[in-house]
Order: structure tokens, then C-alpha cells, then sequence
């Protein structure tokens, strides 16, 4: 066995192992229910894991069949915070011919993820239950809330409602927390620039008459941090090393087919309905106003002096 590949494996089962432990990894020895921990985690670890080994061969496989040598995929274990892991990624060593193999290599990933995240996402549902906010509302500050797209809200209040969230939460099932992170994962993989998969795929439907409007794009990108600051974060990233345009790629010689144009709009689609605003938040934050709340209510002061 290569080194290399060991360290693929190696990274593949620490993974899996801060997955199911996540905050408590590093106290793992000294936890006193760890068997118990481990069976009512493991849909979401297992879960979770597969969907991530599935987006990335959706690149990995369209990249080997059009000659673009790649790695296997290296998993990214989080030992710290509510998921566990950062992903995973392949290492392409080769250069894209034209568009047509671009947009195969880019879309496979989040087509796979979705396709994933979207039946555990419900399947973890019908086993989720609905909670009254004032029962877990002691420690405001310690209830870690998972936002809202418009698919999970449309389809909780489907399965679960008809409820006012205002006077109930979803605690959801490990599996449909599994499916929730393939869900945002995807989303943010789908965003439409640089070498991001949406950068990928919009380049190769739209071409370089992109480059005329991508930046008017990304302008409209950061003002998600008026809701949330964790897109300006992604927006320094995004600027600064993913960048805003994807580098030049040749058109194909017939020109884009009908079916990665379907596909193509397909996935862009998806994205508004799986993007999710406020990823995270407290139950402490949840009702409060945000950034773009107050800049609102300050314009309709002024006009209404």
C-alpha cells in the first residue's frame, strides 16, 4: 500500500471519528457514555460521510474518464464545532480541454450531494419531533439552531406541521442533520464563483460573456452579511483566494449540449431553494434582528420623519 493512499484512509477514519464525536473527540477516553454516543450518532456520521465520498467522486469519475489525472479524495476532519469535518477534496493535476469536460468535472459533485442530502434530509424527518420552544429555551445561549431554506422549512412544515415556529422547534433526527450539512455543503459549493462548482458550471453554460456581469454577482453576494457575517467571510475567501472569475477555459468544439444546459439550469435552481440565509445560530439570536433589520428600520424612520 503507498503511503499516499494510507494517508487517504488515515484521514477517511479520523474523519468518521470526529463525525461522531465532534466537541467531545479529544475526551474520547474519559467519556463515560461513549458507547452510547457512538450508536446515537452514527446515521448522522455514516450518513454524512457517504454523501461527501459521493460529491467528490461525482468529480473524481468524469475527471479520470476525460484523461484530468486526480487524486482520491482527502476528508477534512473538525474535531471542534457542531459537524465534525470541513469536507473533503481531490487534487486535479491536469488542465481542462474545453467547457464540455469543465462542466462535467464541476457539476458531478453537488449533483451527487443533492441527490443524497435530500432523502436522508426527509427520511430524518418523519423521525425528527417537534419541540416547544419555552422547554429548551433555559439556556438560550448553549441551543445551537440550524437554519432554514426554502426546502427544509417547505418540507418540515409537510412532514411536521402544520406548526408556528415561533412556538416550536425541530429537533431533528441525526440523519436528517446529516442531510442538512449535505444540503448546505452543496449550496456553497454551488455558489457561481471562481473555481467553486457553481463557478465551474456558470462559466460553462454562459462563457466569457460572464466576465461582464460576475463581479455585479458578487457585489450582491456580500450584502448576504447584512443577514449573516459568516458570508463576508466567505466573500474575503471567495475575493482573495477562490477568486470572483474562473480562469480560461476553450469553448468546446460543438459548443455546449442541450443536456448539461438542462442540467446545468437544473442544479443553478436548486441552489435558491437549498441556500440556506442563517446557517447557524443560537436560540439567544434566533428572534433577533439582524443587520439588514435595523438598516431597514432606520430608512423607514428617516422617511417617515
Amino acid at each position: 500500500m503507498k503511503t499516499s493512499f494510507k494517508l487517504h484512509i488515515f484521514l477517511f477514519l479520523l474523519t468518521f471519528l470526529t463525525l461522531t464525536f465532534r466537541e467531545g473527540f479529544f475526551i474520547i477516553p474519559i467519556l463515560p457514555n461513549l458507547k452510547e454516543i457512538f450508536f446515537l450518532e452514527l446515521p448522522y456520521s455514516i450518513t454524512l460521510i457517504f454523501i461527501l465520498f459521493c460529491h467528490e467522486m461525482g468529480h473524481y469519475i468524469p475527471a479520470r474518464i476525460h484523461g484530468i489525472p486526480s487524486t482520491l479524495p482527502y476528508f477534512i476532519p473538525m474535531p471542534f464545532g457542531p459537524i465534525g469535518t470541513m469536507g473533503a477534496v481531490i487534487k486535479m493535476k491536469g488542465q481542462f480541454q474545453d467547457k464540455s469536460k469543465l462542466f462535467d468535472v464541476g457539476v458531478g459533485g453537488p449533483f451527487m450531494s443533492l441527490i443524497l442530502s435530500v432523502p436522508a434530509w426527509i427520511i430524518g424527518l418523519y423521525y425528527s419531533e417537534l419541540v416547544p420552544i419555552l422547554d429548551i429555551s433555559q439556556n438560550p445561549n448553549q441551543i445551537l439552531v440550524f437554519g432554514d431554506s426554502l426546502f427544509t422549512k417547505w418540507t418540515s412544515q409537510w412532514i411536521l406541521g402544520p406548526y408556528d415556529p415561533m412556538q416550536f422547534d425541530v429537533m431533528i433526527h441525526p440523519l436528517a442533520r446529516a442531510g442538512w450539512v449535505g444540503l448546505i455543503i452543496t449550496a456553497i459549493n454551488l455558489l457561481p464563483f471562481g473555481q467553486l462548482d457553481g463557478g465551474h458550471i456558470i462559466y460553462s453554460l454562459f462563457g466569457e460573456s460572464y466576465r461582464k456581469w460576475i463581479y455585479f454577482l458578487f457585489i450582491g453576494f456580500m450584502f448576504l452579511s447584512l443577514v449573516s457575517f459568516s458570508w463576508l467571510i466567505w466573500a474575503f475567501l471567495i475575493y482573495f483566494l477562490i477568486k470572483v472569475e474562473h480562469p480560461y477555459v476553450p469553448d468546446a468544439t460543438e459548443g455546449i449540449s442541450l443536456s448539461r444546459k438542462l442540467l446545468g439550469g437544473f442544479m443553478l435552481l436548486s441552489f435558491i431553494f437549498i441556500f440556506i440565509p442563517v446557517p447557524l445560530t443560537t436560540m439567544a439570536e434566533i428572534h433577533s434582528p439582524t443587520l439588514l433589520d435595523e438598516m431597514l428600520k432606520f430608512i423607514l424612520q428617516k422617511e417617515t420623519l
